[in-house]
């Protein structure tokens, strides 16, 4: 039997680094407008699936993330959510490979 979770609430999802970030459940429609994504559009034939993960992932977390805390500028003062500072945020090597397995492939897998 499939299990439904008809609660769409937006909730925590601890990264590294002290970071933390606020996540809308990863439906079907952040998934559609990932692979619409100008960036993701844009990728050209032949690109490693490991860059084409990177692209992806930004994609989605520009969508789905919608609050976060433990990010700062370079004085350590808290920065908003922005598409640029999320990318920036997943640029780091620990905070993309815990979005990833956390938030991306746990969204991709039906429990059953």
């Amino acid at each position: 039997m499939l299990r439904l979770n008809l609660a769409r609430e937006a909730e925590w999802l601890d990264l590294a680094l002290g970071v933390r970030v606020k996540v809308e459940p990863l439906t079907t429609a952040i998934m559609v407008a990932a692979r619409t994504d100008p960036a993701v559009r844009a990728i050209a034939p032949g690109t490693p699936d490991d860059s084409i993960a990177v692209f992806f992932a930004k994609a989605i977390a520009s969508r789905a993330i919608v609050d976060w805390e433990g990010v700062g500028d370079e004085d350590g003062a808290p920065i908003p959510v922005s598409p640029e500072a999320i990318d920036a945020l997943l640029d780091l090597w620990p905070i993309f490979e815990k979005f990833q397995t956390a938030y991306v492939a746990k969204g991709l897998e039906l429990e059953v």
